[in-house]
């Protein structure tokens, strides 16, 4: 998928939907999976477990935001393809 020349991008949409799917899943994450409430703020160490945190948020978010464009790849496929039919 990633020959010579190939330039990835995604529109300007996505970005904009990356914004709440990285909202969400840190708010899940932090809460949630974690029950950060129950950690203090007092060593560098805790500071080290909220941008592990986030940073595997940002990862999560790219990931479902990745399968959504995947998913609109693959139905503008399969449109296109019926249309022609």
């Amino acid at each position: 998928m990633l020959a010579k020349g190939y330039k990835f991008s995604l529109p300007f949409f996505y970005w904009l939907l990356f914004i709440p799917i990285f909202l969400g899943t840190s708010y899940k994450a932090l809460f949630f999976d974690w029950h950060i409430q129950t950690y203090t703020f007092h060593e560098l160490e805790d500071f080290g477990r909220y941008v592990m945190i986030l940073s595997t948020s940002l990862i999560e978010a790219f990931i479902y935001l990745f399968i959504i464009r995947l998913i609109v790849y693959l139905l503008q496929l399969v449109f296109q393809k019926s249309n022609t039919n």
